[in-house]
């Protein structure tokens, strides 16, 4: 993808996020924010059956559907949950759900970059990394995100991974497929094969595919956003 095609990917996404979190509460029902990804919070109740507290780091943490489930299972620990996204627009409506969840004392969260954003080393137990990475500029940008998570994981460490691969945009109404304004279009094949390469030498806890079809206004007509989303774990050892 050349800048001029990145820069419009960008300006698509942050217009349909942006209006998304003006519309709609997390946890509304009728959106993919009505609940927290299952596994993000099962992997958490993994962690805390040997700690007492943990560092949670999640990228791309949007309005907080993950985030405030998060913090609020760890609201009575010492643990705190860091979030980062890019949209000044969500970074805004988190810091407001987690007063509104009774939680700000456990969410520190920041508006940045994903791809350009540091990651403390050997310091966080948990990362979140969901519906984020298909969003840096290139797949050798993707493998640094993940050697920055890696490296600033500690031992037993445990990430989430999910990742739209093969994304297509179609529209219902009339079948016609819209080219798909997303800035990392990785094949189910290669995305599948970069994250066993990169994860070799930690323990899988979970690997699988699914098939995703969700609803989008992201254009001047509904669209619907498909793709095979990769769900994956891996505890560092």
């Amino acid at each position: 993808m050349d800048q001029a095609d990145f820069e419009e990917a960008r300006k698509a996404e942050a217009i349909y996020h942006n209006e998304l979190y003006s519309d709609h509460e997390i946890f509304e029902s009728g959106t993919w924010m009505s609940k927290p990804n299952p596994m993000v919070m099962a992997l958490l109740d993994r962690l805390l059956e040997y700690k007492d507290q943990v560092n949670v780091l999640d990228l791309g943490c949007g309005a907080g559907r993950n985030a405030i489930p998060l913090a609020v299972r760890l609201k009575d620990t010492l643990s705190r949950v860091i979030g980062i996204d890019l949209l000044g627009e969500a970074v805004d409506k988190l810091r407001e759900n987690a007063e509104k969840y009774g939680v700000p004392e456990v969410i520190q969260v920041e508006e940045g970059d994903v791809e350009h954003t540091s990651i403390a080393g050997n310091f966080y137990d948990y990362i979140v990394a969901c519906g984020c990475l298909e969003h840096v500029s290139s797949e050798e940008a993707l493998v640094k995100v993940l050697e920055r998570m890696k490296i600033g994981t500690v031992m037993g460490g445990i990430h989430c991974i999910t990742i739209n691969t093969e994304v297509s945009e179609v529209e219902p109404d009339s079948g016609r497929k819209r080219e798909p304004l997303i800035e990392l279009n990785l094949s189910k094949k290669r995305a599948t094969a970069l994250l066993e390469e990169m994860y070799a030498d930690w323990n899988i806890l979970e690997h699988k595919t699914v098939i995703r079809s969700i609803d989008e206004q992201k254009y001047d007509v509904p669209t619907q956003f498909r793709s095979h989303c990769i769900s994956f774990a891996a505890q560092k050892v």
